[in-house]
């Protein structure tokens, strides 16, 4: 399923801790606190434990699965939320 995550941390220590995170689980960061993309069930469990170790109790963050459509977008074209695969050598 895909998702859309979206977080405001005060804390540039714990943002940018877990933007790096995030794209390990090859998240698209759409914008600087969002990303976007196809999560199993245990990839977002394991991001809801990140947010819960990195926010603080005046932090906020969503997780929400989404159906995009490209239309509904403004400066997005469609390549840029295709799914990429790597390989690794």
């Amino acid at each position: 399923m895909r998702y859309l995550i979206c977080y405001d941390i005060e804390d540039n220590k714990n943002r940018t801790k877990l933007f790096e995170r995030l794209k390990d689980f090859n998240l698209l960061p759409v914008q600087k606190s969002v990303f976007y993309g196809e999560l199993s069930k245990a990839d977002k469990i394991a991001i809801k434990a990140l947010l819960h170790r990195h926010c603080s109790k005046s932090d906020k963050a969503i997780i929400t699965s989404v159906n995009l459509d490209i239309d509904d977008t403004l400066g997005y074209s469609k390549e840029y939320f295709e799914s990429k695969s790597y390989e690794i050598i």
